[in-house]
């Protein structure tokens, strides 16, 4: 199989070329994909002509698809997979800095999203890399949040889409918190990688509520460096597939005509120092 990895930001992404996942679904195909994934931690490709049913079976191969407790069900044969469609007069879903469903116990391994009706100009999604944003922190910094604990939540969720017919009822729940340190080790790369994202960490356990913030903030605005971005603009018939547990993600609110996406997210595990 010829297939071309390229490598479009120094820190986090890369597209693939000379794979047609409409007819290659086998091994080797599957196997360039994962590791892309994991050394690049978002790949994108391009003109794949994918059907529900082949966008399924590829999400399969990384693990077991997750059922959505926010997104509304893209149709009815498939629990797992999401409908996100928006002509610019809601709230973009994911418009502000986030690690996608933190308020899980085991949040997502990551996701699978197919583009199948993009705006001509607009509704680009930005990556950015959480190994890249914790060793560009300072020691000193490191040994400080190396052993921290933070609290997750999905009240910002409830308040920021909360009646706008975009969630599943399910979403307006208010589950307790749950806590994940704030930095994490990747079960696969052995990497260490921040873990607190504006969307969903509400705090830092054992630390003043003054404190807490402060560091949050600092973290926030630190993590919003270019140096760690990558920025992809959606086509029709493009797939992003990224590692949840290694990136943040901002999908930007500026267009005004159709976008319309189906995701399925990989279940994943409790994060782990």
């Amino acid at each position: 199989m010829q297939a071309n990895v390229e490598k479009i930001a120094p820190a986090i992404g890369a597209e693939i070329h000379g794979i047609d996942l409409g007819r290659q679904e086998g091994e080797d195909a599957f196997r360039i994909l994962h590791d892309a994934l994991m050394a690049h931690q978002v790949i994108f490709l391009r003109d794949q002509t994918m059907d529900p049913d082949q966008h399924m079976r590829l999400a399969q191969r990384f693990g077991t698809p997750l059922y959505s407790k926010k997104l509304k069900m893209y149709g009815d044969k498939y629990d797992s997979m999401s409908l996100l469609e928006n002509d610019g007069t809601k709230v973009a879903v994911g418009s502000v800095w986030h690690t996608d469903n933190t308020d899980y116990e085991e949040p997502p391994m990551g996701s699978l999203l197919y583009c199948e009706v993009a705006p001509k100009v607009g509704g680009d999604t930005i990556w950015c890399s959480m190994y890249a944003a914790y060793e560009a922190l300072a020691d000193s910094t490191k040994a400080y949040i190396d052993g921290l604990t933070a609290l997750h939540d999905n009240s910002n969720v409830r308040r920021r889409y909360g009646g706008q017919g975009i969630l599943r009822n399910e979403a307006m729940e208010v589950p307790p918190p749950v806590e994940h340190p704030v930095v994490i080790r990747h079960p696969v790369t052995g990497r260490k990688a921040l873990f607190v994202n504006s969307n969903y960490t509400v705090r830092l356990k054992g630390v003043s509520d003054t404190e807490s913030q402060n560091v949050l903030n600092m973290l926030y605005d630190h993590i919003k460096k270019p140096e760690f971005q990558v920025r992809f603009r959606w086509r029709a018939n493009s797939l992003a597939i990224w590692d949840n547990r290694c990136t943040q993600h901002y999908a930007l609110d500026d267009y005004k005509e159709l976008r319309r996406m189906r995701r399925v997210q990989i279940a994943g595990a409790k994060p782990q120092r």
